[in-house]
């Protein structure tokens, strides 16, 4: 015997009355919370930082460096994500060096973390790459 307690068109309207109760108190004015209700708050924080170097000596030389990061969180700031990439490039010279460099800082009840550098060198070259990638939950 085959019971459905909902149909998918029912399921649907309760998932949406949910969301629609979620994003109306979001939208509500601030209240000031008491003590207890403080006790239990928490807020997550993501925080990146990538720096990228090159340096060659000689004629005919070419370097080449770049970073780039972002963070996002969720509208009830219960998620937080960030990432983070740089690379360096030093090519033709005598002598070269790169360097990459990542960090991140992050608090949550939860957080995930990733990064990455990787250095490569020739006698006429230098790469270096790197990236970081953190999530924080709440």
């Amino acid at each position: 015997m085959r019971m459905t307690l909902l149909s998918p068109l029912a399921l649907r309207a309760v998932v949406f009355a949910a969301l629609a109760e979620s994003v109306a108190l979001w939208a509500a004015e601030p209240v000031r919370l008491t003590g207890t209700q403080m006790d239990a708050v928490t807020a997550g924080a993501v925080s990146l930082g990538v720096s990228a170097w090159a340096a060659t000596t000689g004629s005919n030389t070419y370097t080449y460096a770049s970073t780039s990061t972002t963070a996002s969180g969720t509208p009830t700031t219960t998620v937080v994500t960030g990432s983070g990439y740089g690379e360096a490039l030093a090519c033709c010279g005598s002598s070269t060096n790169t360097s990459v460099q990542t960090t991140y800082y992050a608090e949550g009840d939860r957080v995930i973390a990733n990064s990455t550098v990787t250095d490569t060198s020739t006698p006429w070259s230098s790469y270096s790459y790197g990236f970081t990638n953190v999530i924080a939950v709440q």
